[in-house]
């Protein structure tokens, strides 16, 4: 009888835990928790930069096609140079346009104060207009390049390189999205002369 009365007692009995186990067990499960938040927020941040360089891409992808017919099928290239604000711009000539019209000159820019790559277009021989479309947005100029290949030696025709980098979400979780294609001017010769096409543009 007595023997049960002692287990009984040792059934009620509530001992708990010391300060000292929870303090332990407090410290082991914050651990974990910054271990599997810092893991979950490194997985959105990549989500994130994955979807904005996806993003930027695509806004190239849509600007290289855009120039494409019209570098591509382009009568001739001039040299890649820089004007007094540090905008560098190149000129091409088309002459793929609609029966009756003059053949186009056409004018790209890496716009340094605006940050974007722009093309304006005129009839050959007229003036300037002066009128930019927006090709990309956000163009780290510093990184980006134009630049008038040679002709090669078993097609002559001349090629333009087109390198650009364009930002997106500036700040901390900044992405950049890199792009780089050689146009082939196909309605260009070996004896194109660069300095030729649209001398009306200043250099």
């Amino acid at each position: 009888m007595n023997g049960l009365l002692r287990f009984t007692a040792r059934l009620r009995r509530d001992d708990g835990v010391t300060l000292a186990e929870m303090a332990v067990t407090t410290g082991i499960m914050s651990a974990v928790m910054a271990i599997f938040t810092t893991g979950v927020v490194q997985l959105f941040q990549a989500g994130n930069n994955n979807m904005l360089v996806a993003m930027t891409q695509s806004q190239l992808n849509t600007a290289f096609l855009r120039l494409d017919r019209n570098v591509r099928y382009a009568a001739g290239i001039s040299r890649e140079h820089t004007d007094t604000a540090g905008n560098m711009l190149v000129e091409y000539l088309n002459t793929e346009v609609t029966a009756g019209l003059e053949p186009e000159c056409a004018q790209l820019e890496l716009n340094r104060a605006n940050k974007v790559l722009r093309r304006q277009v005129w009839p050959q021989g007229a003036k300037l207009p002066g009128r930019w479309v927006v090709l990309a947005n956000e163009i780290d100029v510093a990184k980006s390049s134009f630049k008038l290949l040679p002709p090669e030696t078993d097609t002559g025709y001349q090629r333009l390189r087109i390198v650009l980098v364009v930002a997106s979400n500036p700040g901390r979780g900044q992405a950049e999205a890199t792009t780089e294609i050689t146009f082939t001017a196909l309605n260009s010769t070996s004896n194109t002369k660069p300095a030729q096409i649209c001398p009306e543009a200043s250099r």
